[in-house]
């Protein structure tokens, strides 16, 4: 397995892999929290290519390669002055074909990230996650990430 920067040849197979787990996730709404599918249905999230293209530039967003496939990515961004730090990575997507799950790409994924963060200064690293997801919860203590109400997750970075 190779985790590597996303680059602009990723974008169909990021968009496609960004489609299967949002149905994939709507179909776990739907069976856990109907109200919430409601609401998320109506709301339709895509990847455009101006959203990629964000994406690419933040520098924090990486894909995961299995046999010079790709197999799962993570999509982050940085932020200023929130939750107490001056500087702060926001992780909005961890994605891996069902196929690939289970196999240690989402761990290595977010060691990437905690990594990245660590070399530039990020002082914490914060996500958010839906508390039916279980296995995304299990995924971010494993890294480990403080879980706090089962919807909040951080990482916070320590210099030395």
């Amino acid at each position: 397995m190779k985790i590597r920067s996303i680059e602009v040849k990723d974008f169909e197979v990021f968009r496609r892999l960004f489609e299967e787990a949002y149905v994939e996730y709507l179909e776990l709404l739907k069976h856990k929290n109907l109200q919430q599918y409601q609401k998320e249905k109506q709301e339709k999230r895509e990847v455009t290519r101006a959203r990629f293209n964000f994406y690419l530039k933040t520098g924090s967003s990486f894909v995961a390669e299995e046999n010079g496939k790709v197999v799962g990515y993570i999509a982050s961004q940085t932020t200023c002055f929130m939750h107490g730090a001056d500087k702060l990575l926001w992780i909005e997507y961890i994605v891996v074909r069902p196929d690939f799950r289970r196999s240690g790409i989402g761990f290595a994924l977010l060691r990437k990230l905690i990594d990245y963060a660590t070399n530039s200064g990020v002082e914490l690293i914060y996500t958010t996650i839906n508390p039916v997801n279980e296995a995304s919860i299990k995924l971010h203590l494993k890294a480990g990430f403080d879980i706090r109400d089962r919807k909040a997750a951080y990482y916070r970075i320590i210099h030395q």
